[in-house]
């Protein structure tokens, strides 16, 4: 359980990522339930420790593999504003998945701009959690490895498909 002494001194972002959006969500509510879920988690661990948020940062839809997102660039900018002095995510994942682009940012970026990253499900805390570096190496290489795995297995599968002579093609919507 993560606690924030002197909450009044954070100006929090809440960052939210889904690679794969459900199209019908994002129809009916604007967003996958998914990152409705994250936000109110990271809403209510907001609220518990009496952080004031900035803004929220969502990226449904978008690869963790990726920093260019639209959600983190708004964020990063924030940052770079004086904005943003905490970020707080769900789990390591929701962040990113590559290691490099994590040690970018985590490591060295909020170092260096005095960011402080919270993690509310896998409990991590730049400021008070013990091997929080090794952590987040540790985290950030099984996140990158689920990444790949999963590209392989869908590169694999399409492969065994074609071989099959099976159809390769996406069928698209009619629409009126």
């Amino acid at each position: 359980m993560i606690t924030i002494s002197n909450p009044e001194k954070y100006s929090v972002a809440v960052l939210t990522r889904l690679s794969n959006e459900k199209l019908e969500d994002l129809e009916k509510y604007g967003e996958s339930g998914s990152i409705s879920n994250q936000k109110d988690l990271l809403m209510k661990f907001c609220e518990e420790n009496h952080l004031k948020v900035y803004d929220t940062y969502k990226d449904d839809g978008e690869s963790g593999a990726f920093y260019d997102r639209p959600g983190f660039v708004k964020m990063i900018n924030d940052i770079d504003a004086g904005h943003v002095n905490m970020v707080v995510v769900k789990d390591l994942s929701r962040f990113g998945r590559v290691a490099s682009g994590i040690d970018d940012y985590i490591e060295e970026y909020f170092q260096l701009k005095g960011v402080r990253f919270v993690a509310v499900n896998e409990s991590l805390d730049s400021k008070t959690s013990a091997n929080f570096h090794d952590d987040i190496k540790i985290r950030a290489f099984f996140n990158e490895w689920f990444l790949r795995d999963c590209s392989k297995k869908t590169r694999d599968g399409k492969h065994n498909k074609a071989l099959q002579g099976k159809v390769m093609t996406t069928y698209p919507k009619y629409r009126i």
